[in-house]
C-alpha cells in the first residue's frame, strides 16, 4: 500500500527537520538571541522548535563544524564564544583587505555606483532615525560589500566571506552602545566622500578608522557580563 500525500505531510523527512533546526538555531546565534557561551540543551531546543531531539542534535553537529557551536566533554553544547583575540584577528584582516578595497574603489567605482551608495546612506540615516535598526544594518552590509566587489578580486571577497558569520555576530552587538549606529553612518559618509573625490589614500584611511572604531566598540561589549549584554 502506498502512503497517502496527507500522511507524508504529517511526517516530514528528517532531513527537512534537520534543515529547519539548523537554520533557526543558526539565526538565533547570529542575531545574538543565543549569546556566546550560552548552553544549548537539545531537549529545550527540541521543545521550542516542536520537533524531536534527533534533528536538533544533527543541526548542532553541523553548527559545530562551522564554528558557531562548541562541544565540551560531559557538559554538552555551547554557543561558541567570541574572544578578544578572535575580534582582534578578524579586524586585523578586515582593516587590511577592506582598507585596500576602499583604496581601489576610489579609483574604479563608477559615478552612478557612488551616487547609489550615497542615496542608500541617506535612506539609512532616515531608517536609523525612525528606529528601523535591522534595515539600517542592510545598508551597512551593502556598502562594505560594494566596496569589496569594486576590487574585482575574487580572493579578497572569498577570504572576507569566510569571516561573514562572525562579523555578523559582532555587528549585531553594535547598537548596544549609545551613539554607535549614528557614528557608523557618519563614518560611512566619510568613506564615500573620499571615494567620490578619488582620494585613494584618504579612502583607505577612512575605512581603517571606521573598522578600528567598530573593533573598539565590539571589545567593550564583549567584556560586559552576558546578562548585561542581554538587558541592553
Amino acid at each position: 500500500m502506498t502512503k497517502s500525500k496527507s500522511s507524508t505531510l504529517r511526517h516530514p523527512p528528517s532531513s527537512t527537520l534537520h534543515e529547519r533546526a539548523y537554520a533557526e538555531i543558526r539565526r538565533q546565534i547570529l542575531n545574538s538571541q543565543l549569546l556566546p557561551d550560552e548552553p544549548l540543551s537539545e531537549y529545550d531546543l527540541a521543545v521550542d522548535l516542536k520537533m524531536s531531539r534527533t534533528p536538533v542534535r544533527e543541526a548542532l553537529k553541523r553548527l559545530g563544524h562551522e564554528g558557531l557551536v562548541r562541544f565540551v566533554l560531559n557538559r554538552g553544547a555551547f554557543v561558541s564564544s567570541l574572544s578578544v583575540s578572535d575580534v582582534a584577528e578578524i579586524y586585523q584582516v578586515r582593516e587590511q583587505l577592506e582598507g585596500f578595497a576602499a583604496f581601489v574603489a576610489a579609483e574604479k567605482m563608477s559615478g552612478p555606483e557612488i551616487t547609489a551608495l550615497e542615496q542608500e546612506l541617506a535612506n539609512a540615516e532616515k531608517l536609523a532615525g525612525s528606529g528601523r535598526i535591522a534595515e539600517t544594518f542592510e545598508s551597512d552590509i551593502n556598502l562594505h560589500q560594494c566596496l569589496v566587489l569594486s576590487t574585482q578580486n575574487n580572493r579578497i571577497a572569498g577570504i572576507l566571506e569566510t569571516l561573514a558569520d562572525q562579523v555578523h555576530r559582532i555587528r549585531v552587538l553594535s547598537p548596544n552602545t549609545p551613539g554607535r549606529l549614528e557614528a557608523t553612518l557618519r563614518e560611512h559618509g566619510e568613506i564615500l566622500s573620499c571615494v567620490k573625490r578619488r582620494d585613494k589614500e584618504a579612502a583607505r584611511a577612512a575605512m581603517v578608522r571606521h573598522l578600528h572604531a567598530a573593533q573598539e566598540n565590539a571589545l567593550r561589549l564583549l567584556m560586559m557580563p552576558s546578562a548585561t549584554r542581554r538587558q541592553r
